[in-house]
């Protein structure tokens, strides 16, 4: 499949909404709409502008963004700062084909779009599957296993878990200390967050977008 992928942003903060659109654009095969706040904006992009794939945040101000995602017939992912387990289920029963907790890790949802593209590939409307590329495409969309014991970190991830022990910080700042490109610095800070080692936040500052910071988990 080599067709652009087009994605909708469906959230009520317009800096994380352009925050995660810029995520969007950045990937290989990827482009992002203008994004929206509510469900009445986002049902108008659909209907006109037929997005492939939607992200959408759980609570918009005039709906519920779980009950769009069921009543759209586009893929979708859901977003929100609700972890529990019924929003969870309930945005899973209503057909979301993942579930982010804010505030994730850029490249968090970078990985989330890579392996959309690929399960994309592998289903293709015009293809014939059987069992088996069924159950592939399946664990291509949701096998990716991030579990890796802590003896097994890198040395430069063993760098970054020791500066962190100073305090919180942002990639650019543990990237100069550390020697590193601030592109290495997240790559490498985004793994240790999926592994559960450092947490992530987001800092909203006077203007601007969102920076996200970094600490090691006690």
């Amino acid at each position: 499949m080599t067709d652009t992928i087009t994605v909708l942003v469906v959230d009520d903060d317009f800096r994380v909404g352009g925050l995660h659109r810029d995520i969007v654009d950045g990937c290989p095969g990827y482009t992002s709409l203008e994004p929206v706040r509510g469900v009445r904006a986002a049902r108008a992009a659909v209907r006109d502008l037929r997005p492939d794939l939607v992200i959408c945040d759980v609570y918009l101000p005039d709906g519920d963004g779980i009950a769009f995602v069921a009543e759209i017939d586009v893929d979708a992912f859901m977003i929100s700062a609700a972890a529990d387990g019924a929003t969870v289920r309930r945005a899973l029963r209503a057909g979301a084909l993942d579930y982010l907790i804010k505030p994730f890790e850029p490249a968090r949802l970078s990985d989330r779009l890579d392996a959309y593209r690929r399960f994309r590939a592998l289903a293709a409307e015009d293809r014939q599957l059987d069992q088996d590329a069924i159950e592939k495409a399946q664990r291509v969309l949701h096998g990716r296993d991030s579990s890796v014991a802590s003896g097994s970190r890198s040395t430069t991830e063993k760098l970054l878990i020791e500066l962190l022990q100073d305090g919180e910080t942002s990639a650019s700042l543990i990237a100069d200390r550390a020697g590193l490109s601030r592109a290495t610095a997240q790559r490498h800070l985004a793994t240790l967050a999926t592994r559960g080692d450092v947490d992530v936040t987001l800092r909203y500052g006077s203007m601007g977008r969102p920076e996200h910071r970094y600490s090691v988990r006690r």
